[in-house]
């Protein structure tokens, strides 16, 4: 269950024509994501591509999949699985599909590089990364993590995160950091490591081996939206009703599976029999904080701002992992409207 913690929204991007480049290559010569099986994917259809396998981070797309919303009069799309080796930004940025699903630093990266991605839905309101221990550590903050020259702490320093909490926290004297290695953190060689808090925790716990985790958001303030929707400007601009059904879809799948996730896990384990029913249905409740909060009640599921896209990207200046805050208002289009409309979600 344990995935990868996209590299590419931490670091600076490569240049976006090296990006295209590289991809075309790998088009010609790899095999690529491809659907489900048994659910054909013919021209007429859209195609969602996902960054990683199916997994309850996806519960609301899969559960609009089950629901038949994907297949519709108004909107017929595919769901592509992500997997290792999948980029699934470079794909809806370069025209490989028409949807995809990112990571929000990404979105302002990848734009930053000569892209023209828009969002269009925010499942994650809050970033699931975050800094875990043993049950037993002493350590009771990231600060003290952080500030302690006996800490050894596993991660990888280009994750935007990593940087925002080594801006909160700097120090010449503190803890040292090797990388990312679950089963060295497991043997007692790491103090601590970074970890999805709906991942590893999880993992870990159900094979006996009890944690505890620190919100990196929390002790940063660095809380970038997660698993977003996107599109190209341009197919947004020529295909407004498409992107609206879509959306649409998604706030369907995802209030339902708010409201039961066991149908969709079952689905799930099916699909990813390497997480168990029990990671599902402890992963599916964990999340929720992550998706629902006063934002969401005020103005829906997926809803996205201007306030909050605006501090993403001020604090990713402040990485030097962006030059310059980008025009916000052509980033994002909540609530979903027709192209070209100005998003009016303060």
């Amino acid at each position: 269950m344990t995935r990868p913690h996209d590299p590419p929204a931490g670091g600076r991007l490569p240049r976006f024509t090296a990006i295209l480049g590289c991809l075309a290559l790998a088009m010609g010569g790899c095999d690529r994501s491809t659907p489900d099986a048994g659910e054909p994917d013919p021209a007429s259809r859209v195609r969602l591509q996902l960054n990683w396998v199916p997994e309850p981070q996806f519960g609301g797309i899969y559960e609009a999949r089950r629901l038949g919303l994907f297949d519709t009069d108004e909107l017929q799309a595919v769901v592509r699985p992500g997997a290792g080796g999948v980029s699934a930004p470079q794909l809806v940025a370069t025209g490989e599909v028409e949807f995809s699903i990112v990571g929000g630093s990404q979105v302002l990266q990848l734009n930053a590089q000569g892209g023209d991605l828009v969002a269009l839905f925010a499942v994650y309101q809050h970033d699931p990364h975050g800094i875990m221990v043993p049950a037993d550590s002493s350590y009771q903050s990231i600060k003290e993590l952080w500030e302690s020259p006996d800490a050894v702490i596993g991660a990888e320093s280009a994750l935007a995160f990593i940087k925002a909490l080594d801006r909160s926290y700097p120090t010449s004297d503190g803890a040292r950091f090797v990388s990312y290695n679950l089963p060295a953190f497991r043997a007692g060689r790491q103090s601590a490591t970074q970890c999805f808090v709906t991942a590893e925790p999880i993992t870990l716990g159900l094979d006996g081996f009890e944690t505890r985790v620190f919100l990196a958001a929390d002790a940063s303030g660095f809380d970038p939206y997660n698993t977003v929707l996107v599109t190209r400007r341009s197919y947004l601009e020529s295909n407004p009703e498409t992107c609206k059904a879509m959306v649409d879809a998604f706030t369907r799948g995802w209030t339902a599976y708010l409201a039961d996730p066991s149908p969709t896990n079952a689905l799930l384990n099916d699909l990813n029999p390497a997480m168990s029913l029990e990671a599902m249905k402890q992963t599916s409740a964990r999340q929720v904080p992550l998706i629902v909060d006063d934002a969401t009640r005020r103005l829906g599921i997926g809803c996205m701002t201007s306030d909050r896209w605006t501090d993403i990207a001020k604090r990713l200046v402040s990485m030097d992992l962006l030059d310059e805050i980008p025009d916000i208002d052509r980033l994002f289009s909540w609530p979903p409207a027709e192209a070209g409309a100005p998003t009016s979600a303060r």
